[in-house]
């Protein structure tokens, strides 16, 4: 997959998700008057055929949520199992896993029609959101982590190197850098996933802070006006790398840890999702004759 069908297939995602988003959320607030009932009361409503759990669009909303979850998960067999590239980049798949994630996770809260009623329905929907919140807080450090346009991440050598050229180049375009070659990851760093987290999150203010120096330097320099886009995409390419090259560890040590639990709160949330549906299906809840 070339680099413009990578960029495609994010594109795709990138405005198939918004969509989907204001769909589902106009969906709610056509369905507002029933939403804000209590519980006792929303029986006695017109919509409660079609909007509760088990009715026609409360449960098309729960089968809709729970595939698209499952599909999600194909991103962990696509990152752990499948070595070869012709199924799609690392990068289309995680645009994948986030679309159908966070598209899932919102038809999944119409179907429940934003009510806890009982601890199995209850108990998924909470690992649900918790695995949903993880999922965000794993794309911020996602992004962070170096990687090639395929989605792998790079090791410290690669990463060396790629900084070696960005820093030629802006030397090409006249852009003096300070500094000999770029440092290595800082060998002091502090161990642990707080103090790696604070230390990205200082990393992040201070590569803003470098670049937008370095970027009144160029536009102040007459000399790169012809060349002004192509000089301030190589200095943003070089500062970022410069701080994953500083940050190696950290951010390793950070996706590491996340991929952990991430997948440990997935494979609870499947566990109680099953559990419900099993438990719909005994009582009747999915429009089926109990056993």
């Amino acid at each position: 997959m070339n680099s413009s069908e990578r960029g495609a297939a994010s594109t795709v995602f990138m405005i198939l998700g918004p969509l989907c988003a204001a769909g589902l959320a106009l969906a709610a607030w056509l369905g507002r008057s029933y939403y804000l009932l209590p519980a006792a009361q929303r029986p006695l409503s017109e919509l409660h055929s079609r909007l509760r759990p088990s009715g026609t669009l409360g449960l098309a909303y729960g089968i809709a949520g729970f595939a698209l979850i499952i599909l999600s998960l194909s991103y962990l067999v696509r990152s752990s199992l499948v070595r070869w590239d012709w199924p799609g980049s690392l990068r289309s798949w995680m645009s994948l896993h986030v679309f159908t994630g966070i598209t899932g996770t919102l038809f999944v809260l119409l179907h429940s029609s934003f009510l806890l009623r009982n601890p199995m329905a209850a108990l998924a929907l909470i690992s649900l959101v918790v695995v949903a919140l993880s999922g965000i807080a794993g794309r911020y450090i996602y992004t962070r982590v170096p990687r090639s346009p395929q989605g792998r991440e790079l090791e410290l050598g690669e990463l060396e190197k790629a900084i070696e050229e960005h820093r030629r180049a802006l030397s090409e375009q006249g852009v003096d850098l300070p500094g000999a070659p770029p440092e290595g990851p800082d060998a002091a760093a502090q161990s642990g996933v707080i103090s790696a987290l604070t230390a990205v999150l200082n990393s992040d203010r201070e590569e803003a802070l470098e670049f937008e120096n370095l970027r009144r330097t160029v536009l102040a320099a007459p000399r790169m006006a012809a060349s002004t886009a192509v000089t301030l995409l190589l200095a943003h390419r070089f500062l970022r790398e410069k701080r994953w090259l500083a940050r190696y560890h950290e951010l390793r040590e950070l996706m590491r840890v996340w991929r952990f639990l991430h997948r440990w709160f997935s494979i609870v949330m499947i566990i109680f999702a099953v559990f419900h549906v099993l438990v719909a299906v005994s009582l009747g809840g999915l429009g089926l004759p109990p056993p």
